[in-house]
């Protein structure tokens, strides 16, 4: 089956799924569309997946540049021990060999995916996923891009490629399945 073809076929399941933080730096953030929006759905998504004990990935693009990843991210991030930034001059962060390694090491099929620019960044890396025999699915409410049209045409995009985009309360609520879950209540206050 050609891979434009194909969409995520089941409920996202947390084995071998993890967060894709990409680029939510310091000299970035600030110049993007609804960026509060952005920055606020990127620490709860950052928050849910810890609680669910996802592996959590970010990406930083020429810090030298563009300086690290803003405070508030980085807080969410460290709260989980999850900031390891690895860095990158490539868009997609499939061309940088030390993000495919981490990858691999923890034998990961899906990615979620969050961050900015939705059209560059993200939306290569997300390509390069779905080239790789990835499942995608995009954290639409968590991405963004300068222009409100840049992010549409992303999103339009990737739809058509075969990723599935979504909010964080849907990836949230497909992993967890039941009220059982033994993280409900930790990711039930993130997102209300």
């Amino acid at each position: 089956m050609n891979r434009t073809d194909e969409v995520l076929g089941t409920t996202i399941q947390s084995a071998h799924s993890a967060l894709v933080v990409v680029d939510v730096q310091q000299k970035l953030l600030p110049h993007m569309h609804d960026a509060e929006k952005v920055e606020r759905r990127v620490i709860q998504a950052v928050e849910v997946a810890g609680h669910l004990n996802l592996p959590i990935f970010v990406t930083e693009q020429y810090v030298k540049g563009l300086g690290p990843t803003v405070s508030k991210v980085k807080e969410a991030l460290a709260r989980f021990d999850a900031y390891t930034p690895i860095e990158k001059m490539s868009f997609s962060c499939f061309h940088e060999p030390a993000f495919v390694a981490a990858l691999e090491s923890k034998e990961i099929d899906t990615l979620l995916l969050c961050g900015i620019e939705s059209h560059i960044c993200v939306l290569q890396t997300a390509l390069s996923a779905l080239d790789n025999e990835f499942d995608v699915y995009l954290i639409g409410e968590a991405a963004g891009s300068r222009s409100k049209a840049h992010k549409k045409e992303a999103l339009q995009r990737l739809r058509q490629e075969g990723a599935v985009v979504g909010s964080v309360e849907m990836f949230a609520f497909e992993i967890l399945q039941t009220a059982t879950h033994p993280a409900f209540k930790a990711v039930q206050k993130v997102i209300l």
